[in-house]
């Protein structure tokens, strides 16, 4: 078994970073290339790029001199993403890992899961997608605490954000609505691309449970921006949707409700800059409740004295994931797309030792 792996990251955005210095951390990795898309970074350092030592591996914007690397898994981080780029990297004979979609794809996009099913055939790899939510807490946890209850009525993952000092524009505008009227929300082109993201999870869940969804329904409610407020990706106007509370629901045959919920705020918890106020107990961490004959409720919290550090700490686990996949992707077998129900425990790396009795 190999102990040590070929990495390639492959954008080195905010999340991108993030699994950049996961990987030259990691003792059980050797970074050996690094795509970037802008002229800034083209030429540096990878190291330079996330404040660490040199690593003497040279960022670069040319795709082609990427994909002749010889590595052993991609993580490819890019917003936005391509499929046929995924299946370029994957028919190059490399592993790919992503925190971007495909995370359980076969209900709500066959079309891209058989494209990206052939190209692991092709290259003889996998692929898989990771991450944090979905990617992590919206399935894996929920399905590990299923394994204490007998009968369930009701699985809720719900996410809380605060989301001010997140920095990523395209992100907080055209993903999450945060900064729109509700008409443009309405009328948002990723609205249903938005819902097959978190039908995805929904999906997942089921089918770890050994079921499947026969209904799905969403709501999408808004709360508004009651002044002006100010963040790290731009200006929030009074009259624009400050909180924005996606909820998506799934019923398996035997009467189980699985619900994604999403509640992304730009104020504190106070939300006295809102034009009214929801219950939201932490502001920034996820919750898993499940309902039945047992009833479990699980707070994950990130804890940090200030939001910007507990801001870094989200962004931060959705790359390490990636990075402490590496592993167990590269060893899974045979080719093909792995969910987490098809992989072992990912665990972080934190290097060996020996006992001496």
């Amino acid at each position: 078994m190999n102990n040590r792996y070929k990495v390639i990251q492959w954008a080195t955005g905010i999340t991108g970073q993030a699994s950049l210095r996961a990987v030259i951390r990691n003792p059980n990795l050797e970074l050996v290339a690094v795509k970037v898309y802008s002229s800034e970074k083209d030429g540096k350092d990878a190291g330079q790029i996330v404040g660490l030592d040199s690593t003497e591996i040279t960022c670069t914007v040319d795709p082609t001199k990427i994909l002749s690397t010889d590595a052993d898994c991609v993580i490819y981080s890019p917003m936005p993403w391509d499929v046929e780029e995924i299946c370029a990297i994957l028919m190059s004979g490399k592993h790919v890992i992503t925190p971007c979609p495909y995370w359980f794809p076969f209900v709500q996009d066959s079309e891209s899961a058989l494209l990206i099913q052939k190209a692991c055939q092709e290259g003889g790899v996998n692929f898989h997608a990771s991450g944090i939510n979905p990617g992590g807490i919206a399935e894996k946890l929920p399905l590990t605490l299923s394994g204490l209850c007998n009968r369930i009525d009701r699985i809720t993952m719900t996410e809380y954000g605060d989301c001010r000092d997140y920095g990523s524009e395209g992100v907080i505008r055209d993903l999450m609505n945060l900064g729109r009227t509700p008409e443009e929300a309405d009328n948002n082109p990723v609205k249903d691309l938005l819902t097959n993201f978190w039908n995805e999870p929904i999906d997942m869940i089921a089918e770890g449970l050994k079921s499947e969804i026969i209904k799905y329904s969403a709501e999408h409610n808004y709360i508004l921006a009651s002044e002006d407020i100010e963040t790290a990706s731009g200006m929030i106007r009074k009259g624009t949707i400050g909180l924005n509370n996606y909820r998506h629901v799934g019923l398996t045959k035997e009467g189980t409700e699985i619900i994604q919920e999403q509640i992304w705020f730009m104020d504190d918890l106070s939300q006295n800059r809102l034009d009214k106020k929801m219950d939201i107990p932490q502001d920034s961490g996820w919750r898993i409740r499940l309902e039945g004959d047992v009833n479990l409720v699980v707070d994950v919290k990130l804890d940090a004295p200030t939001q910007p550090e507990r801001t870094a700490m989200g962004i931060s686990l959705t790359g390490f994931h990636c990075a402490n996949s590496v592993s167990v992707v590269c060893e899974a077998t045979p080719p093909g797309i792995k969910t987490f129900l098809d992989l072992p425990m990912v665990t972080s790396a934190q290097g060996r030792h020996t006992i001496f009795s």
